[in-house]
């Protein structure tokens, strides 16, 4: 069942458009991580660092702009709702990407290059998990069967990262750094995997979108 836009097409740009502003803003955040692993100094990181809050900045004001598109009444209550509620969560996903990157700059956390295979796994399937959630949205808007799919992507992808990110907290306290450190790096391994977390959040909103359809 597709949603009724007429007039308010201005409306499925907008959220289509935030869409890829996240994930622009996880691409961005991908690519300073892996600038990090290699061997990127400090100062060029701080750029990137810089460049992904410019994202995400985007993302923000595509959000609020279709706030207020809704706000003045297209669609009705219903799917208003449920577009408020998906954007919402995904300009989220997209604020746990560039919370992850200033963290790692502005702490200039030193990560233990024996993790440094699994934080670039965990990037890329996240790079992958955001693609996912991108597409499930605007299969959302056009009312494709396949919306299903790419919500099981997304939560696929999610166990994942989960699994990853136990194996990075096992290896981490292995290892013989000072415990502040160790605690630095885990903190930044919660925040890096937060973004699929937030992913998973939007498949669960665009479920509840379907269900409510089909009510």
């Amino acid at each position: 069942m597709r949603l009724r836009w007429g007039k308010a097409s201005q409306v499925k740009e907008l959220v289509n458009q935030h869409a890829q502003a996240v994930e622009d803003t996880v691409n961005s955040m991908a690519a300073a991580v892996r600038g990090y692993l290699e061997g990127k100094t400090w100062e060029e990181l701080e750029e990137m660092s810089v460049a992904t809050h410019r994202q995400e900045g985007r993302a923000d004001d595509l959000q609020r702009k279709t706030e207020i598109e809704l706000a003045r009444g297209a669609l009705l209550a219903g799917s208003r709702q449920t577009l408020l509620r998906v954007v919402a969560h995904a300009d989220r996903l997209g604020n746990a990407a560039e919370e992850s990157v200033s963290f790692l700059v502005l702490q200039q956390i030193r990560i233990p290059e024996l993790l440094y295979p699994i934080i670039e796994e965990i990037v890329e399937i996240t790079v992958q998990q955001t693609a996912a959630v991108r597409a499930a949205i605007e299969a959302l808007l056009e009312g494709h069967e396949d919306t299903n799919k790419h919500v099981e992507a997304v939560d696929h992808k999610e166990g994942q990262v989960d699994e990853l990110e136990r194996r990075a907290i096992s290896r981490l306290f292995s290892t013989d750094l000072a415990l502040s450190q160790k605690i630095l790096v885990r903190q930044f391994v919660e925040h890096l995997v937060e973004i699929s977390d937030r992913g998973e959040d939007v498949a669960d909103m665009i479920l509840i979108a379907l269900a409510s359809r089909k009510a």
